[in-house]
């Protein structure tokens, strides 16, 4: 069944990072990776960066080649100064779940 949202798009510096992250997660019996050190350095929620995920690449054809790799030959930055990650993480619910409301409606 085709995704019937639009993909969120990522700045330069989301996309690598999530890219490795992706990587990083799928291969965690081979340690921490620099994206997933950097997830836990900013206390961010894994929840939250596979919600981006799902809203920038609905595709698990491309989450599957983000995870089987190679990563990004790019290393990985923290894209997201200040609360700027809880914004995104705003824009990805709304986009994946429609606005506020219906947030509100779908935790019943």
């Amino acid at each position: 069944m085709p995704n019937k949202h639009q993909m969120m798009k990522l700045s330069h510096e989301e996309e690598i990072f999530l890219r490795h992250w992706i990587y990083d997660e799928a291969h965690y019996r081979d340690g921490t990776g620099p994206a997933k050190r950097l997830q836990r350095e900013h206390r961010a929620i894994p929840a939250d960066l596979a919600t981006i995920v799902a809203a920038a690449m609905p595709s698990p054809a491309d989450q599957q080649c983000a995870a089987l790799g190679p990563p990004p030959a790019e290393p990985p930055s923290w894209p997201w100064p200040g609360d700027s990650l809880a914004k995104r993480l705003g824009d990805a619910e709304t986009l994946l779940f429609g606005n506020k409301e219906n947030l509100a409606g779908r935790a019943g």
